[in-house]
């Protein structure tokens, strides 16, 4: 074909070939990392979901009925409830929520049933 080409089609062609598969892969390793990171957002969003149901159960569920401890159900998982302690004015209610994904997060809240406010949130790490 062409008298002049002294091999440097070969050598180009395999730059520019490892040059589209780094870069693919590279994409790949990316994407792989963000979806790593959007589901780890997901189940932090879930867990917090499920404790934000669970407080605007909680409280009334053991100011009205005086139920010391107990277990809420939900879609998503689950939420035990522990009165600590039991004061004039004063409720510490101990929450461990546990999700579909065996996910835990243990919260300890001070809540005051006058005002029916939350005063305090400790979040317990394990």
């Amino acid at each position: 074909m062409f008298k002049n080409e002294k091999g440097a089609v070969l050598p180009v062609t395999l730059v520019v070939a490892t040059v589209l598969i780094v870069f693919t892969f590279y994409g790949v390793e990316k994407f792989k990392i963000e979806k790593m990171f959007y589901k780890d957002v997901e189940n932090g969003l879930v867990l917090d979901h499920l404790l934000l149901l669970a407080i605007h159960e909680v409280p009334s569920l053991v100011v009205d009925d005086h139920m010391d401890e107990g277990v809420l159900h939900y879609l998503n998982g689950t939420v035990e409830y522990v009165v600590i302690s039991r004061e004039e004015r004063y409720l510490s209610i101990k929450l461990s929520v546990l999700t579909t994904q065996d996910l835990i997060r243990k919260v300890t809240i001070l809540y005051d049933k006058q005002e029916a406010k939350i005063l305090e949130w400790v979040e317990v790490f394990t």
